[in-house]
């Protein structure tokens, strides 16, 4: 795992060492290890590297034999063994046993197409010295990030927004549209961030640079239009086999490794696996809170029975309301741009207390978008609903079924179904994406802007919700959303909050889930092997389940998903309160102008409580104040 940068002086003015070196120092932590520079004229390549495969050779940038090609890699290509075989075939040399020079070599082999042969993780960029192109290329789910910033003087990339930010072509300007998306999402969807010149390449993209022109393509899509026919027990033990071989393949490498176990089905799944596939005694890592103990949804008990379970070296860390404040500052300082998921912080302190014994972690990420884990039959049952008005006449709901609401029944949800039915029922998930994190409406955005939005036009961000669910009109209602949480959820909040948080403390995160042969095969499971409807009422990651049944203990196999828990209303009563009160009322954020003081001050005198709605616009805005705080952009 690395971190990498590199420039292309669009006016042909040549690189300066300086300015790379500037660049590869701001990203230090993601590769402690090692560092190296290449400029040849107006081009240059930075890395930073984290050593965990070929660790005595291995520096980047990397070239092929003749120096025509030039690559600086962040990532594990974890068929990369096979690959090589094939190329020494071929007739290629290799000075080094990296994964790195594989991809070089597939490259002037196949040129763009080298990204489909590659299995794993991976960001990175080819110079080709023959066609004065710079390649860059980003994974199929987006497991490591990939920025960029063009100017007419220059274009630059790197891994994270820190590097980019040092350059004087790039101005660091406050996204306005950004910032309104994320205040309602919690996050930004690729290929927007919060800053104004930055963006974020998105996952399954290629974007080339050449005589000043820079194009973007996708080479990956998540398709769910080809279901496999077979039995479902044959379904099952495939699911089995293909979770162990991608959790095999995540294993490779020449340093320790270890497992975030949160006691919930996927990462206790993991768990077994390492365990099982190693033959050693595996280092576990549970975080928890003090305060939230003996809440129904703590999942430090049922971690503490799988690590027994499986016989694990198991470490705990249990968080105070105050540590959690202490955590903000770094959090604020990694993430780069806001980001509003709660459990960001106990994975940054969970990442410093196992970074002392590995530097490799796996986790269960990517399970729930894959297998429909989270709560998806409630948007499914209104879908079902709403079948059922469009199959009624629509003068019959006009004028007997409407009219007779208005006047005795009065019901939102009656009035909601009946204004849904006017519109096209392939449009349901489009018009009606409730199942997304929705902090603020439009509506309340409005009354919550300042005097510096004053004539900017900003586009609604559920938009960018609706063009994702577009692209997967053709595919069942489930698997629509399943195709948004994946490209955006998990993209742009779990995945990236991961990689940073990790990285931050030089650990590499490793996610077998989401090993894309695995992903194709979720992708062309019958709906029904992933949220099946019982007796009980529906039975979620249904497949998963039924695959890990012997290998995980039943206590934890037949909970149900309750999501990591983070105590945040009960903070703002406490740690936080104090916190925001202070940021919100500072001179600096008053005179921004970005938010109306007096819906700041109410949503602040309000009780802070589970059910309600306070804490939850609080704690974005919260974030946001102290990222400006932070890195103080231009507004």
């Amino acid at each position: 795992m690395c971190g990498i940068a590199g420039i292309v002086r669009q006016d042909k003015s040549p690189v300066e060492r300086m300015t790379l070196e500037r660049m590869v120092r701001a990203m230090v932590h993601r590769g402690p290890d090692d560092q190296g520079i290449w400029m040849d004229r107006s081009v240059g390549l930075g890395h930073r590297r984290l050593s965990i495969i070929d660790r005595s050779s291995g520096h980047q940038p990397l070239c092929n034999e003749d120096e025509s090609v030039w690559i600086a890699f962040n990532g594990e290509i974890y068929n990369y063994q096979e690959i090589r075989e094939e190329l020494l075939a071929n007739g290629h040399t290799f000075r080094t046993k990296s994964d790195t020079e594989v991809i070089v070599h597939l490259y002037e082999d196949l040129g763009e197409g080298c990204v489909q042969r590659l299995h794993g993780m991976f960001a990175f960029a080819i110079w080709d010295r023959r066609t004065e192109t710079l390649l860059l290329a980003r994974d199929r789910m987006g497991i490591k990030p990939l920025y960029y910033a063009s100017t007419p003087k220059v274009f630059a990339f790197a891994s994270e927004i820190k590097p980019l930010l040092t350059l004087n072509e790039i101005q660091p300007s406050l996204n306005y549209q950004g910032l309104h998306d994320y205040l309602t999402h919690r996050y930004t969807t690729a290929p927007r961030t919060a800053w104004q010149n930055v963006l974020k390449l998105e996952p399954g993209h290629l974007l080339m640079v050449r005589d000043g022109r820079v194009t973007k393509k996708v080479y990956w899509d998540l398709d769910f239009s080809k279901k496999l026919v077979a039995s479902e027990q044959d379904l099952i033990e495939e699911c089995q086999r293909r979770l162990r071989a991608s959790t095999k393949s995540h294993l490779v490498g020449e340093v320790p490794h270890g497992v975030f176990l949160s006691g919930g089905i996927d990462s206790t799944a993991i768990t077994g696996l390492v365990s099982e596939l190693s033959g050693k005694q595996v280092k576990s890592y549970s975080v928890g809170f003090v305060d939230g103990a003996g809440d129904p949804r703590n999942e430090m008990p049922y971690a503490r029975l799988a690590a027994q379970h499986f016989g694990t070296d198991h470490h705990e860390l249990m968080m105070t309301g105050q540590q959690y404040a202490d955590g903000l500052q770094d959090f604020v300082h990694y993430m780069e741009e806001p980001m509003a998921d709660p459990s960001s912080i106990p994975l940054f302190y969970l990442s410093r207390l196992a970074k002392d014994s590995v530097t490799i972690m796996l986790s269960g990420e990517g399970s729930d978008e894959l297998l429909a884990g989270y709560s998806f039959w409630q948007p499914l049952q209104g879908y079902q609903r709403a079948e059922m008005f469009h199959a009624i006449p629509r003068s019959i709901r006009r004028w007997a079924i409407k009219p007779f609401n208005d006047l005795f029944l009065r019901s939102p949800q009656l009035a909601r179904y009946l204004n849904l039915s006017e519109r096209p029922l392939s449009h349901y998930f489009q018009t009606a994406p409730a199942h997304m994190t929705h902090i603020f409406s439009e509506n309340m955005k409005e009354k919550l802007y300042g005097a510096a939005w004053n004539g900017k036009e900003m586009v609604s961000s559920d938009e960018v919700v609706r063009a994702a669910y577009e692209r997967a009109a053709g595919f069942e209602p489930l698997d629509q959303m399943l195709y948004v949480y994946s490209k955006q959820w998990l993209a742009d909040d779990l995945l990236l909050k991961a990689d940073k948080m990790t990285m931050a403390h030089s650990i590499e995160l490793r996610v077998p889930f989401l090993d894309h042969s695995f992903v194709e095969f979720a992708a062309s499971l019958p709906t029904d092997m992933k949220l099946r409807k019982t007796r009980e009422g529906y039975s979620e990651k249904y497949i998963l389940r039924k695959a890990v049944e012997g290998l995980i203990p039943e206590a934890v196999l037949n909970r149900p998903k309750v999501g990591f828990f983070v105590p945040v209303w009960s903070l703002f009563e406490t740690d936080l309160r104090t916190m925001a009160s202070d940021l919100f009322s500072s001179r600096a954020f008053r005179e921004s102008g970005l938010f109306h003081e007096q819906v700041l001050s109410r949503l602040m005198t309000e009780k802070a409580s589970e059910a309600g709605g306070q804490w939850f616009q609080l704690w974005p805005l919260l974030v946001f104040a102290l990222w400006q705080q932070h890195y103080q952009p231009t507004l």
